[in-house]
């Protein structure tokens, strides 16, 4: 993140003194807490909220569950929330959280407990003007539900806004579930009509077939792409006539969350080089765990249009992008 600030800093010709504010966060906490699990052992589990610039407004991020979370990407993923609201207006500051678990493994009951632990212990930290959390990689409209159950028991009455991304019935948006993977492919599309290519006319990828992935297949899927390539962290699928993606889904959806076993197409190797060798027009990276290796930038920038919704990579692999646009 450092080394991507300064390319855009030394374009700016921004001063040092700002330069150094914006580089580093305004807090970044690290709590430690225990919970009961199923079985009835003790577990210990270490959490992080890293509040980046309040500058604009109460700082705004994620909170994801996973068991790659380190304090070092809370705090490039914060510093990214920062720019993304910045340039688009979004009167808000940048935040980001993180659980160091596998929500894979967890109970549903044990889920509810880490995240009400998680939040009692940033009680003081969250709040509807202070830092307003949101669902990320491993979270969603449950963990955020309790969230702000939580809060609320903290804090004596009920608190909405403490938190966006809920169930309908607590006050969530309706749209929220798919707001990302459909935000991304609408402006695919725009970039598409852009470089005069009819999205009937159009082939995608889609590298990572979670919440993101799903609903941006099926957006295209209905806007008329050819979805002919699919990839999760179990296996890669590709069929050069297209993927019936509503198939598809309903298979994720019957196969607890994985696209695995889908045999109705040709399987692949599910390294990013080999669907990329098959060539797109478009490709979509919405996967978590993926880095991007020269090599595999070598393959991105002779597409015409890459969407990513992921953005801490090594600047080695991003500068073959940088120095062709």
């Amino acid at each position: 993140m450092i080394d991507r600030f300064n390319i855009a800093a030394d374009i700016l010709n921004l001063e040092e003194s700002i330069r150094q504010k914006l580089q580093r966060p305004e807090k970044q906490i690290v709590v430690n807490f225990a919970i009961t699990l199923d079985n009835g052992t003790i577990q210990n589990f270490e959490g992080y909220r890293v509040i980046h610039n309040t500058a604009l407004g109460p700082s705004k991020g994620g909170i994801r569950y996973d068991t790659g979370v380190n304090l070092d990407e809370v705090k490039a993923l914060a510093a990214w929330m920062t720019w993304k609201s910045a340039v688009t207006g979004i009167p808000f500051g940048g935040a980001k959280g993180g659980i160091i678990c596998d929500p894979r493994t967890l109970s549903k009951t044990e889920l509810e407990k880490i995240t009400r632990a998680y939040t009692k212990a940033l009680a003081d930290i969250f709040g509807p003007e202070k830092d307003v959390p949101a669902p990320d990689m491993g979270t969603g409209p449950d963990e955020m539900g309790w969230l702000m159950d939580e809060f609320s028991l903290v804090h004596g009455k009920t608190i909405h806004a403490v938190v966006t991304g809920k169930h309908l019935h607590s006050g969530g948006s309706l749209g929220r579930v798919e707001a990302t993977g459909r935000g991304v492919s609408i402006i695919s599309i725009l970039a598409l009509q852009k470089l005069k290519i009819r999205p009937a006319r159009a082939t995608a990828a889609i590298q990572g077939f979670g919440n993101v992935g799903l609903h941006s297949a099926l957006f295209l899927f209905e806007k008329g792409l050819k979805i002919v390539a699919v990839s999760d962290v179990s296996e890669a699928f590709y069929n050069p006539d297209g993927l019936n993606i509503p198939e598809l889904i309903l298979y994720y959806n019957l196969n607890n969350k994985s696209i695995k076993g889908y045999r109705r197409i040709h399987q692949i190797n599910k390294r990013l080089e080999d669907i990329l060798e098959k060539g797109f027009d478009t490709v979509f990276r919405v996967a978590a765990k993926y880095d991007v290796t020269p090599r595999i930038a070598a393959y991105i920038i002779a597409l015409k249009k890459v969407a990513e919704t992921q953005s801490v990579k090594e600047v080695a692999a991003d500068s073959p992008k940088y120095k062709q646009n």
